[in-house]
């Protein structure tokens, strides 16, 4: 297939149009697409490997053509997704909005199902599904989970606007009909690099680090109610107190994952803007938000955090009541309740993040804040002789003057993070995305190291000089 073939097409007649539409997408269907899109060599051949751009010009008088054949409009979007660009000139607000949505429809359902219809030919037919099932379920696969981006200016693109996954209008000579429709509004449409290299990515790590440290703060405190049902024989009783139980996700540990979805920036703008793939490591391959990182970054951090905040204390049996009697229902869970909560808010605000930035730091102190400050008003106001078994009053002062809790406190918390730090450090030489990231990382703190101690030094050159005198 060659580009020239392409402006031909405008220049034949409907019927030439449609044949050579058809013969060209057969053929492109029975070839591989990385032959295909990039012009790699065969084997054998003497020719070097060379990149190739290739590109479908097709306007709206074809379009009318492919719309009436259902089958030939899909060979043409498998002809389309083979290409580099796709140009459809002189098109109505629908025929955009077509070509739109019949691409968010493939999209959205994978593959055309002639892999599928291969498939069943073959002995074993179940058994095959069930594994690719399994497998694609705990592997991301980036062509079945693409996204469509339509960006216009004017109120004939608002059709087209609508059907893709992501709207952009631009304000401008035309008015503001696109951009009221749209999910995004820019003012010039150079903008949108910006809005997608830097923006998009930044949204991307955020939410996904937010959703990520929401399940893990849940999984990890209430897992410790599952370890404590060891120690009860399964009769249900709750570690923690209703009241506190109840501020948990309130006051205690929401904090640092708010400030990881609000302002989350992992890498500089320069930086994002000046190597694109970092974008499509990041949000096309989806790497921050796949089964695997669930089950890494909640199900098994949760359990581990889970039994050293619960498990060891049990197991230690560090005698903290009063005059050195044996711990009550409350002193145990308010150990436990104490080494979770700072678990989870040092981890999220310390080791989940990039970069620390100064809410990162507020959020630590204002959580441990309302930590101490409502077992104070609780250590004073609660009921003298409380229905639940749980004798409140006076306990959470007599714990601050007790050794056995500052250690167990401090210890364990340290020994929960340390496992979480080596797991960190494992994972991110593993894996190359993790690594690449880790890496640039690095690298910006260097330099903004290095300009820090540039900007000190022409600041004590400039005072040796008596400028500021």
């Amino acid at each position: 297939m060659e580009i020239e073939w392409a402006a031909d097409v405008n220049t034949a007649t409907p019927e030439a149009q449609k044949q050579r539409l058809l013969l060209s997408a057969a053929s492109s269907a029975t070839s591989r697409p990385s032959d295909v899109t990039r012009g790699v060599s065969k084997p054998g051949s003497s020719e070097t490997a060379r990149a190739t751009s290739l590109a479908v010009v097709v306007d709206g008088e074809t379009l009318s053509a492919l719309e009436a054949h259902e089958g030939l409009l899909q060979r043409f979007l498998s002809l389309g997704t083979l290409c580099d660009a796709v140009i459809c000139s002189r098109v109505s607000p629908s025929q955009k909005a077509l070509i739109v949505h019949n691409m968010r429809v493939r999209c959205e359902g994978g593959n055309d199902g002639s892999s599928k219809s291969k498939d069943k030919k073959l002995a074993g037919w179940w058994l095959g599904a069930a594994w690719r099932g399994i497998v694609s379920f705990f592997r991301h696969d980036s062509d079945r989970y693409m996204v469509t981006l339509a960006i216009g200016d004017g109120g004939n693109d608002i059709a087209m606007i609508q059907e893709a996954h992501a709207g952009i209008g631009i304000a401008g000579q035309e008015g503001l009909q696109a951009s009221r429709a749209a999910d995004f509004s820019i003012g010039q449409f150079r903008f949108l690099q910006r809005l997608l290299l830097v923006h998009g990515r930044w949204s991307y790590v955020r939410v996904s680090m937010f959703i990520m440290g929401t399940f893990y703060k849940c999984m990890a405190f209430y897992l410790t109610q599952l370890i404590y049902q060891f120690y009860t024989g399964f009769s249900g009783t709750s570690l923690f107190e209703s009241w506190t139980l109840s501020m948990y996700n309130t006051l205690f540990s929401i904090l640092p994952v708010l400030v990881v979805g609000i302002f989350e920036q992992d890498l500089k703008p320069s930086t994002l803007l000046a190597f694109p793939e970092l974008y499509r490591d990041m949000g096309p391959r989806n790497h921050l938000f796949t089964v695997p990182e669930f089950l890494r970054r909640v199900i098994v951090l949760g359990l581990l955090h889970a039994i050293v905040a619960a498990y060891f204390p049990f197991a230690g049996g560090l005698l903290m009541g009063y005059n050195g009697t044996t711990n009550d229902q409350f002193i145990n869970s308010l150990m436990v309740y104490s080494i979770m909560m700072l678990t989870v808010t040092l981890k999220i605000a310390y080791i989940d993040v990039r970069r620390w930035i100064v809410f990162s730091h507020i959020s630590v102190i204002l959580s441990l804040t309302l930590w101490f400050g409502w077992n104070g008003v609780l250590n004073h106001i609660y009921p003298k002789s409380p229905g639940d078994g749980y004798f409140v009053l006076g306990v959470f002062d007599m714990l601050m003057s007790k050794a056995p809790f500052w250690f167990q406190w401090i210890i364990f918390t340290a020994v929960a993070l340390c496992i979480n730090v080596l797991l960190v450090l494992v994972y991110s030489v593993r894996d190359p995305v993790e690594h690449k990231i880790t890496s640039w990382v690095a690298f910006e703190r260097r330099q903004e190291h290095t300009a820090n101690k540039e900007r000190r030094k022409q600041w004590m050159a400039d005072h040796k000089l008596g400028r500021f005198s």
